[in-house]
């Protein structure tokens, strides 16, 4: 459903923005570069995932969530992730922008082996996204943030050699 009593000029380009900020999301994780994850949520978003063993994982704001993700960066030489992104769909109801997508996720706890060759990842798992979107200082941002596997764990691998 389109946004209430707008143009679908207006709603496409709304769709847009909804898309380049999801996406550069994964580019900015897939990177390393946490500080940019300001761009892609609101100030108080809640960010839940629940794709680790135990406890979802929740964040209440941004500022948490890219505090989380920095976390460790100093040992990190290069990405040890690599999210794959599949059918997505924007759905609006009440004029509010709802996102799903499947992602799946490959990690590394190392990309490489002790002589440099690149190795397979550790785990990979199918999740399923779910993102609401606000307009905040007129860009669409991610405002909630839902993440859970669609199955259970795809393929697991095992410790650099």
């Amino acid at each position: 459903m389109a946004l209430p009593n707008d143009d679908l000029l207006t709603t496409i380009q709304a769709e847009r923005e909804i898309y380049r900020t999801f996406y550069k999301f994964f580019r900015v994780v897939d990177t390393g570069r946490y500080e940019e994850l300001v761009d892609c949520f609101t100030k108080d978003a809640l960010i839940e995932y629940d794709v680790m063993p135990g406890p979802t994982q929740r964040f209440h704001g941004r500022d948490e969530f890219t505090a989380f993700m920095s976390a460790g960066r100093s040992y990190r030489r290069e990405p040890t992730v690599a999210h794959v992104l599949g059918q997505t769909l924007i759905e609006w109801t009440d004029g509010r922008p709802h996102l799903q997508a499947y992602a799946t996720v490959w990690h590394w706890s190392a990309t490489r082996t002790v002589d440099g060759r690149h190795r397979p990842a550790d785990w990979t798992v199918v999740g399923l996204v779910e993102d609401d979107f606000e307009q905040e200082d007129g860009r669409w941002l991610i405002s909630r943030r839902h993440v859970a596997p669609v199955a259970g764990l795809v393929a697991a691998g095992r410790g650099p050699v």
